[in-house]
């Protein structure tokens, strides 16, 4: 059985590299400028052939991305069974990478712990001193919030890690179903999220999923908190995952902040794991083993940017996953 789960891996992965081949091809098509000949039909001619090798890419990259898709639920499957995870999405975040996410969540047999919506006032400047006096008047007994870094990303990932994460010690609650509800609700009421009461339980780890924001001008802000937000969550479960679109892996952006901050703080604890390709179906398949991932103990960058360490996460072997709490 192992065998034959080995076979299917190895074309995921011709596919994996196909289709990011053909991404990089198209991205670099796109941006690089024409060279100057001082010849207005040579240039014409020239437009004329990057067009038709432009639309050559993106019609290998999307049949490329099209057999990944069929090889993903299979390629996930067992990886996370038993495994509560919960889904935070920016304001920003599609739906449709959302939505495409969740399903192979749920073929990959992970328990559905929720899905919690930030709106555009969480992440907006001006709304940053009210979130923290809410965090700060809702927090979970015993839960305590960082004197060194006092920013609204770090205080509300603390306190949402607290209510809606499981102690990796022990795998049980760290607040009650009162206190949980509390923050939420407070939150809610106050327009910072959205979520559908009753729906959220603890989990044990958090996909956070943004869009493609590159973190320049206005959404510079909103950048930072997020990747703020990802790793004081990360800190008070077995783990967290930032999803977005390849924009979002800019430096400036959430992504490449939080790989950044990363590789800063040499002898630190584990780091969230990254994956910047969310809209393509071997980047949900990359988010979906990050997620393992972290619940063994590791993280990485994934993805096509610069930035990214690997396309994936190694797929792991049929029977190698360990036990771990559960609540």
């Amino acid at each position: 059985m192992a065998k034959n789960k080995q076979g299917r891996t190895g074309v995921l992965i011709a596919g994996l590299g196909f289709g990011v081949a053909a991404g990089v091809a198209l991205g670099a098509l796109v941006i690089a400028p024409n060279s100057p000949d001082g010849g207005h039909t040579t240039a014409a001619a020239g437009d004329e052939g990057s067009d038709r090798e432009v639309a050559v890419a993106e019609a290998q990259a999307s049949s490329a991305d099209a057999v990944v898709s069929e090889l993903a639920g299979r390629s996930v499957a067992g990886t996370l069974t038993d495994r509560p995870v919960l889904v935070l999405r920016t304001a920003d975040a599609a739906d449709e990478d959302v939505e495409g996410l969740s399903r192979l969540l749920r073929e990959a047999d992970a328990v559905e712990a929720g899905t919690v919506t930030l709106t555009d006032k969480f992440t907006d400047q001006q709304g940053a001193d009210k979130l923290k006096t809410i965090v700060t008047n809702t927090l979970p007994a015993g839960a305590q919030l960082s004197e060194e870094h006092l920013d609204p990303g770090t205080h509300a990932g603390q306190a949402l890690g607290s209510a809606l994460m499981l102690a990796p010690d022990s795998g049980e609650p760290q607040a009650t179903e009162d206190e949980r509800g509390a923050l939420l609700g407070a939150l809610a009421d106050a327009g910072y999220l959205e979520y559908e009461r009753g729906t959220v339980r603890p989990a044990q780890v958090v996909v956070v999923v943004t869009g493609g924001a590159d973190g320049s001008g206005e959404t510079g802000f909103g950048a930072q908190v997020v990747s703020n937000l990802v790793e004081a969550m990360q800190e008070r479960g077995n783990g967290a995952v930032l999803a977005g679109r390849i924009g979002s892996a800019s430096d400036t952006g959430a992504i490449g902040l939080t790989r950044a901050a990363g590789q800063g703080d040499e002898g630190a604890d584990r780091a969230p794991s990254t994956v910047d390709s969310v809209d393509r179906s071997w980047g949900r398949i990359a988010t979906v083993l990050a997620v393992a991932e972290q619940l063994d103990g590791r993280s990485g960058a994934y993805g096509s940017a610069e930035s990214a360490e690997a396309a994936t996460p190694q797929v792991p072997d049929a029977g190698t996953e360990e036990e771990s709490p559960q609540s």
